[in-house]
């Protein structure tokens, strides 16, 4: 038996309630959500294709060697233990395993893969200002950010998403949200009567504190960095390790949202974007498990880009300079701004700088002019 529950009542047995048709309503509803993440996929199809054979599909190494020995260690472990074993795991346990098993694609497998598929907004923060760094220490391809329609900030092409961050939406987005629906069963075995508003705030506030530990990891040993912040609110700020104190409500948002997407659900195991899947006919299994990922597809979508993508654009508007480090480091920066390249680096004192009005605009690659 589920141990999730609806956010509202179920209608009492023998009330002849009047207004709108429910069960039409659920269909529209469902119709909805299922086109809204069509659209995504779409967007995401779109953008991932011109990448490649646009020839922006290019592996950044500027600076590629000139890191600490150290760090490459660190790099190449993460990419091993979590971009392999650890991905492989997830990808056996919640959605392999259990669709040979039964035949079909379970709830959680649906998820996982939602889940995975928020690797598309990742560099996202990026879109107003270079706020956000990688290395090419890792394994890239550069980035798809000039081919989503109204990309602001220049040079996208170069910045290095690391492929192994695509994994982490399984293993770090996908994961939190799965766990933190669990922290919420079990909560509510423990005490059945506990409101819901409880069961989201505890779960929020867990997330906050894993969030604050792990990525004050991240940001000391340079596996991502906050390279343009709001200096009154940031920790160790104008280092190459400060860490913005606005954080923390931003991945723990987006976590919760998929906590509670996760969690909260029907007698028949659907989540909120999936009601009213079941009131429409298709003509084959497929074809309603694939409307059913669209839905939650899209809902995943949606919890990235309200809770994290949204508010690191108005953080963009307001942030200091960008550090010194963050600009030498060819390994770091990765050639997208400063002053031997086409666009300045983030600094309240110069215009922001967009893809459309390069500040050195002889300094673009030639297919970029």
């Amino acid at each position: 038996m589920l141990d999730e529950r609806p956010f509202t009542a179920k209608r009492p047995v023998g009330v002849d309630a009047t207004g709108p048709d429910s069960v039409a309503a659920q269909r529209t509803w469902a119709k909805v959500w299922i086109v809204h993440g069509l659209l995504w996929l779409a967007l995401i199809a779109y953008c991932w294709t011109m990448w490649v054979v646009s020839g922006d599909f290019t592996p950044n190494t500027l600076g590629r060697g000139q890191e600490p020995t150290w760090y490459v260690i660190v790099v190449r472990c993460v990419e091993v233990i979590f971009g392999i074993f650890i991905t492989g795991w997830i990808l056996w346990h919640f959605v392999i395993g259990p669709k040979l098993r039964t035949g079909r694609f379970s709830f959680d497998g649906l998820f996982f893969l939602a889940g995975w598929l928020m690797f598309f907004q990742e560099p996202w923060i990026d879109w107003t200002t270079y706020q956000f760094q990688y290395a090419t220490t890792f394994v890239n391809f550069g980035s798809w950010l000039p081919h989503i329609p109204g990309w602001s900030s220049g040079n996208g092409q170069l910045i290095p998403v690391p492929m192994v961050y695509f994994t982490a939406y399984l293993w770090m987005c996908a994961m939190s949200g799965y766990a933190g629906s669990r922290y919420m069963a079990h909560q509510r075995r423990n005490d059945p009567s506990r409101s819901i508003f409880r069961l989201i705030t505890q779960t929020f506030a867990v997330m906050v504190v894993g969030d604050i530990v792990v990525e004050l990891i991240m940001t000391r040993t340079g596996l991502i960095s906050y390279s343009s912040t709001i200096p009154a609110l940031t920790l160790f700020a104008g280092t190459d390790h400060q860490f913005p104190l606005y954080e923390p409500l931003s991945w723990p948002g987006t976590f919760i949202i998929l906590s509670c997407l996760h969690f909260f659900r029907d007698d028949r195991g659907r989540s909120w974007p999936e009601r009213g899947i079941d009131k429409l006919k298709f003509k084959r299994e497929g074809a309603k498990t694939f409307a059913r990922f669209c839905a939650i597809a899209g809902a995943a979508q949606l919890a990235i880009l309200i809770a994290f993508n949204i508010p690191y654009s108005f953080y963009a508007l307001h942030s200091g300079p960008m550090p010194k480090a963050h600009i030498e480091r060819a390994w770091r920066n990765g050639g997208v701004c400063g002053p031997t390249t086409a666009f300045n680096c983030p600094d309240p004192k110069l215009p922001i700088s967009r893809q459309s009005a390069p500040d050195r605009p002889e300094l673009l690659p030639e297919r970029h002019r």
